[in-house]
């Protein structure tokens, strides 16, 4: 009777230590809880801001995800951020989840669905056009920069209506060429975002001088091949010209291919 006692209490206590250590192991090796209640707490035209009830666990952060993809990390005890840059008229929806230093992941919270509105605002201020330089064949103008709440700016220049460039990112500033001396030119410039809000500038005339030089500078020489030329591009060198009046910076080349004008590849002596 003693002997089947002493058994019994020997098979509690193993039972019970083999319940606290399969108890402590979860403890330290399972994933955090998962975070519940997200919800959104704010929005604007390009945000939306998020919470959510906190989870537990040792040793994790948050995952925040966009459309089922992605990662903003924040680090507890957060349980709120800001998601920006939204694309406008787009539907947007958003997960937590957690995850610990082991690898260890909870699973998704709830998720919740944001559409931005439509972008309709365009660039501002509006473009505010200069002109310099004007001589017989070309003139220069410059522009001062707008700037668009959601996306670039891209900036397109007309000459008497018609587009001289259009949708270049960064420039605000570009010499005219191939005019006719007196003659009158209309110019203006847009700005326009990526969702095709446009602002206009202003409106400006430029009769370019009459040519009182008849003598053409010399014709360039040795063009070839130069040696930073790798597909897809091609660089060219040559020897300069001269000119009995205007200086080397005034000079410029025109290079055709195939016998057409290279407009882009307009240099200044």
């Amino acid at each position: 009777m003693f002997f089947r006692r002493t058994a019994l209490a020997a098979s509690i206590v193993t039972l019970a230590t083999a319940m606290f250590v399969t108890t402590a192991g979860a403890a330290r090796g399972g994933s955090p809880t998962t975070p519940t209640n997200l919800r959104i707490t704010a929005t604007t035209e390009t945000s939306v801001s998020l919470a959510w009830n906190a989870s537990t666990g040792n040793n994790f952060w948050y995952c925040v995800q966009r459309n089922g993809s992605g990662c903003i990390r924040v680090d507890p005890p957060r349980t709120t951020m800001t998601w920006p840059s939204l694309a406008p008229n787009t539907t947007h929806t958003f997960s937590v989840y957690a995850i610990d230093s082991r690898g260890h992941r909870s699973g998704n919270s709830n998720s919740v669905s944001y559409t931005t509105p439509p972008d309709t605002t365009a660039p501002s201020p509006a473009p505010q056009l200069t002109v310099s330089a004007v001589r017989p064949i070309r003139f220069s103008v410059t522009w001062t920069p707008s700037v668009d709440n959601v996306s670039q700016v891209y900036y397109t220049l007309f000459v008497d209506g018609s587009p001289y460039f259009g949708d270049l990112i960064g420039y605000r500033e570009w010499t005219v060429l191939d005019l006719s001396p007196s003659t009158t030119y209309v110019f203006r410039v847009t700005a326009r975002d990526a969702f095709g809000n446009v602002a206009e500038s202003n409106v400006l005339s430029v009769t370019t001088p009459a040519a009182t030089d008849a003598v053409p500078p010399t014709a360039p020489t040795n063009l070839s091949l130069s040696s930073e030329s790798a597909a897809p591009e091609i660089w060219l060198d040559w020897n300069q010209s001269t000119d009995n009046v205007d200086p080397q910076s005034q000079i410029t080349y025109d290079v055709y291919l195939d016998g057409e004008p290279e407009h882009a590849a307009i240099v200044y002596g």
